[in-house]
C-alpha cells in the first residue's frame, strides 16, 4: 500500500474514533498497526464495559466502493463482535451493517423510549403525591399556628 494511501486511512480511522468519541463518550483508539496484530478491527473502545466495544469496526477512507471485498474482510476478523463497516464518500463518512444488526438497535432504542414513557407518568403521579402531602402540611401547620 502506497503511504499516502496508508497516511488516508489512518486519518479516517482517527477522524472516526474521535467522532464516536465525542457521541458516545466513549475511548475509542486506532487499533495499533490498523488490525495487523490480534486485535483485529481498525479502530477500538479499550474500556471493555463501553457500548463500543461491542463492534467490530472496519474503516474505509478511499475514492473507490468496495463493499462486498470489504464485507468479506469484515467477517472474517469480527468474531463475535457486531460487524460496522465505516466509508467515507464526498467528504461524510457513512455506515453500513447488516440489517438484523440495525434492526435490534431500534428495537432496543424503542423500548427504551416505551419504558421512559412509563417511568414518565410514574414521576408525575408522584409530583402530584407530593403536591398533596405539601398542600396537607402547609394546611396543618396553618392550624397549629393560628
Amino acid at each position: 500500500m502506497p503511504l499516502n494511501a496508508r497516511d488516508k486511512g489512518n486519518r479516517g480511522e482517527r477522524e472516526v474514533a474521535k467522532t464516536i468519541n465525542r457521541y458516545l463518550g466513549t475511548n475509542c483508539r486506532r487499533t495499533p498497526l490498523s488490525g495487523g496484530l490480534s486485535i483485529k478491527g481498525d479502530i477500538i473502545d479499550i474500556n471493555p464495559d463501553s457500548i463500543a466495544s461491542q463492534y467490530h469496526f472496519e474503516i474505509k477512507n478511499t475514492k473507490k466502493l468496495s463493499i462486498p471485498m470489504w464485507w468479506k474482510q469484515i467477517y472474517s476478523d469480527c468474531g463475535k463482535k457486531i460487524p460496522v463497516n465505516i466509508f467515507k464518500m464526498n467528504a461524510k463518512f457513512y455506515t453500513t451493517l447488516e440489517l438484523k444488526d440495525w434492526l435490534s438497535g431500534l428495537a432496543e432504542t424503542q423500548e427504551l423510549q416505551e419504558s421512559n414513557a412509563g417511568l414518565e407518568a410514574l414521576l408525575e403521579e408522584e409530583k402530584k403525591s407530593n403536591k398533596i402531602l405539601s398542600d396537607r402540611i402547609e394546611e396543618l401547620e396553618r392550624e397549629l399556628y393560628k
